[in-house]
């Protein structure tokens, strides 16, 4: 090597900057070898076999180190996490989409080791909860290429359930409300295990969800399973619209479709109302969207101009949604707010 390039080779690592790799470095204590000694440093990232540490703050010349020799690593939590999760955890989750994005991207050299001692590091749970800060702020088709990545990263059993529910979230992106809806088949009880269906005790519209399920799982699933069957009921009323009302050869098929219809619209409101109601409306923005699909649906509905109870049914929605969040009131909502009156008491 000349000296030219000693030269540059020298600012190179004095810049903290290595050939291994860009990642920003975290403290970690590594107990290694067998007499199981400590070992303090900085590492820089991790492949499935070996984890790179620097005796040097600012990460430079790693070395690498086989995971087999490891028995522990003790992590520091660095700074910038810590102010992301305070962000998460004050709910601020407009704040959390920069901050766990510079997380993923700082980190990203430690999230797809596939070695268990490198699970759940902050590399892979950067993208786990950017995804949740898109989601929880409605930020759906920023979801689609996170997604691909939190399936790569090694994360542990407790963040699959999630993790499996982001599938469902990028189908609505897609608008792929079949595979949607099936997808949320797999959450339900089947009819057939339900003592009472059949005989009136169960409505169809009530089929509950697994009981092994947590509420704030529930609430998206009840939200989704809504969204897809609403959409795919405005699928058929369109294939009904396209009917000749009054030619008699389609009777038979616009009774069927109407009874369809009517059904899945029924079962899209009873989810929607689960959906803002099963955790007390604990994630808000899901409560919200889930009451103002609810209010779109019941507006939705054939002779809700002269139906009384679903006209009180969506007042009491757009007075609780008013008063939760009155600034997100759609325009076209607004109307729901003037109390609705009976036609039998003129009250």
């Amino acid at each position: 090597m000349n000296y030219t390039n000693l030269f540059f080779l020298l600012i190179f690592l004095s810049l903290g900057i290595s050939a291994d790799s860009f990642a920003k470095p975290i403290a970690a204590t590594v107990t290694m070898g067998k007499n199981k000694q400590d070992f303090p440093g900085y590492v820089t990232k991790a492949d499935d076999n070996n984890l790179y540490i620097s005796q040097f703050e600012n990460g430079s010349a790693p070395a690498g180190y086989s995971l087999t020799s490891i028995h522990e690593i003790s992590w520091r939590e660095p700074d910038d996490w810590k102010e992301a999760m305070e962000l998460w955890n004050r709910n601020d989750y407009s704040g959390g989409i920069t901050a766990f994005a510079e997380a993923m991207e700082n980190y990203k050299g430690l999230a797809q080791s596939k070695h268990p001692l490198m699970q759940d590091t902050i590399g892979a749970l950067a993208v786990f909860y950017y995804m949740e800060c898109l989601r929880r702020t409605g930020k759906f088709s920023a979801m689609m290429e996170p997604y691909l990545r939190v399936q790569r990263v090694n994360l542990g059993a407790k963040w699959q359930d999630q993790i499996r529910l982001f599938q469902g979230w990028s189908h609505l992106v897609e608008g792929k409300w079949k595979p949607l809806n099936l997808m949320m088949e797999a959450y339900e009880i089947k009819e057939s295990e339900i003592p009472g269906v059949g005989d009136f005790t169960v409505a169809p519209n009530e089929l509950p969800l697994k009981p092994e399920i947590n509420v704030h799982h529930m609430a998206q699933i009840a939200f989704l399973r809504a969204k897809s069957t609403d959409e795919l009921s405005n699928a058929l009323s369109t294939e009904l619209s396209e009917l000749d009302p009054e030619s008699d050869e389609t009777l038979e098929a616009r009774q069927k479709l109407s009874s369809q219809i009517g059904i899945m619209r029924s079962k899209a409101l009873t989810d929607y109302s689960r959906a803002f109601t099963i955790n007390y409306g604990q994630e808000r923005g899901l409560a919200l969207r889930a009451m103002i699909s609810s209010m779109k649906l019941i507006k939705r509905m054939p002779n809700f101009s002269e139906n009384f109870i679903m006209q009180k049914e969506a007042h009491g929605i757009a007075k609780l949604f008013n008063g939760i969040s009155p600034s997100n009131m759609p325009a076209e909502l607004s109307d729901l707010l003037q109390a609705p009156v009976d036609p039998d008491t003129g009250k």
